[in-house]
């Protein structure tokens, strides 16, 4: 029986187990339509780029893939930003965006007319707009393959509005496996590693991003534990090692408190596992690691870093890894007292700010989130400036079975705020908390009717202080001020969904988020409204110059 294009599309969904697809649709609803035919959900956004943020947010947290519906023209510009935060995250999204009609396209004349695929291209991991009704059947076997092999990125396909309604007969109706064997490195590059490790007495393992889809959980800790090795994570690998464990020292980088700084200088060799190593992670680190060995170990050739003379491997972080523990089967390192020794000041600094007097601040909120009896399963962050105090170990310490999802090192504004969705979507059964800047928050609000209309349960804690907190930091406060505003209400929707709840000082703390939980126990959306002064940034961003803070060397 002949089926339109779009009618394959959205069988395919279907076949693939596709649970939701975020979007903004054409005008003519079509695919939405036969994917709603399909049992399959279609959340409706109220902006493009929120709808791939969403999706975004919904593969991170179910290791699935995610499905954006987008429009033609400015619908697909409007994109673009999300596109960018997929790629830069490596998360699988499959694009299906309109596209203007065969008949008309290539003169400029036609309405919305816009060459989508040179804007996108450069950002998607593969694009291809459909010349034929019939080469739907291998594009999309190819979208589905690329975006979840190799490195997972997103693609995009365009459908012509006129070829998208063409009726083919659907002789190709069997999705293949789109997972194949994963990549290693060669026995010579093993060994290479192995000896590096073996001649070192004071190794450091440093996980990024790709450290997340290891499949064998328990692999990471007893590297660690075999090599007795610090282990410091970037903020897109948060989850691949529990925190709670002995040798686990916080975040990399720009969020590495001073005291753990001293265990990479006393380091020789650092293996950073799955990791860009960009400027966030190595920040303040740059001149350490010049001194030291360094392995990297990356499933796509373009994220190494090669400011340094590393030793590059190529492959499968969780495959590459098995091979490499069972090298050093037979390797003798010393214990690390000094982790100890390090770990236990930084306890005893963080206990005396959460102690100290003073008015409300954010590791006063953490500290009572980690307290509660019902713990969140998934913490999702923004790009802001006080929000940050969460990637300072150890203020939020991640337990068994908990996650984050953070942007990458684009941060796109406002990513969190819709990340969220897409994860309280992909796990129904874990608390979703979303701790967000009341800037980002701002330019997501327009979301919030989408929040509400599709009944979605998030705790978002707002921290308010008026606005571009980043900005004004930079700002000096002066006055006026032209990044902050105090006196605009941060929720001016009023809905059943939503409860608001307004936090100011930290003795309203136990009973506002024991209203929250109750509140979200119920199915509820709830925003805590938490007014924080803008002082109230971690020590290393007391002084900011630009995107970082003055850069300090050890």
């Amino acid at each position: 029986m002949p089926k339109s294009v779009l009618k394959i599309v959205a069988d395919r969904l279907s076949q693939l187990n596709t649970e939701i697809v975020f979007g903004l649709p054409s005008d003519d609803l079509q695919l939405m339509n036969h994917v709603q035919e399909n049992a399959i959900e279609y959340l409706v956004t109220k902006d493009q780029r929120n709808a791939l943020f969403m999706a975004a947010g919904y593969a991170l947290a179910s290791g699935k893939l995610g499905v954006c519906n987008v429009g033609k023209g400015p619908a697909l510009t409007n994109s673009l930003t999300g596109v960018l935060e997929a790629r830069s995250l490596s998360v699988p999204i499959l694009i299906i965006a309109a596209g203007t009609s065969t008949l008309k396209y290539g003169e400029e004349k036609a309405f919305q007319e816009a060459n989508q695929m040179d804007m996108v291209s450069p950002l998607a991991k593969w694009s291809h707009r459909l010349e034929s009704a019939e080469s739907i059947h291998w594009v999309l076997k190819k979208a589905l393959y690329l975006t979840m092999n190799g490195t997972p990125g997103p693609v995009y396909i365009e459908i012509p509005e006129d070829i998208g309604r063409i009726e083919i007969e659907d002789v190709d109706g069997d999705v293949p496996a789109q997972h194949t064997g994963k990549p290693v490195p060669s026995a010579t590059s093993i060994h290479a590693a192995s000896e590096l490790i073996q001649h070192s007495e004071r190794p450091v393992l440093l996980l990024g991003g790709g450290c997340r889809t290891i499949g064998d959980h328990s692999l990471l800790p007893r590297l660690a534990d075999r090599l007795q090795s610090p282990v410091f994570s970037t903020a897109s690998g948060r989850g691949s090692f529990p925190e709670t464990h002995s040798l686990f020292c916080g975040l990399a980088g720009l969020y590495c408190p001073e005291v753990m700084k001293e265990i990479i200088a006393e380091s020789d060799l650092v293996l950073s596992l799955g990791s860009k190593l960009e400027e966030t992670a190595l920040f303040g680190w740059e001149a350490m690691l010049e001194e030291k060995h360094l392995i990297e170990i990356n499933l796509n050739e373009d994220h190494f870093n090669h400011s340094f003379n590393s030793l590059k491997l190529v492959g499968d972080v969780g495959e590459s890894l098995s091979l490499l523990y069972d090298a050093l089967e037979s390797i003798e390192i010393a214990s690390r007292g000094d982790v100890k020794r390090a770990k236990n000041r930084l306890v005893t600094e963080s206990r005396r700010v959460i102690d100290e007097e003073s008015p409300l601040k954010v590791v006063h909120i953490l500290e009572r989130i980690q307290r509660g009896e019902q713990l969140p399963g998934i913490f999702v962050h923004e790009n802001g400036l006080q929000d940050m105090w969460s990637y300072f170990y150890p203020y939020l310490t991640l337990n068994e079975g908990q996650t984050s999802i953070v942007p990458s090192e684009q941060t796109s504004l406002g990513f969190g705020c819709a990340a969220s969705i897409g994860a309280a979507k992909a796990k129904k059964d874990q608390m979703v908390v979303a701790l967000v800047g009341d800037g980002a928050f701002n330019l997501f609000s327009p979301e919030l009717m989408t929040v509400a209309h599709n009944q979605i349960p998030v705790i978002y804690i707002v921290l308010k202080n008026g606005g571009y907190g980043w900005l004004e930091y930079q700002n000096k406060h002066a006055s006026p001020s032209p990044f902050v505003n105090t006196d605009t209400p941060l929720v001016q929707l009023q809905h059943p969904q939503l409860s608001v709840l307004c936090l100011t000082a930290k003795e309203e703390l136990d009973d506002i988020w024991e209203k929250a939980q109750d509140l979200y126990a119920l199915g509820q959306t709830v925003i805590i409204e938490a007014t924080i002064t803008i002082n109230d940034v971690p020590p290393p961003l007391n002084e900011i110059h630009g995107d970082f803070p003055v850069k300090e060397h050890v």
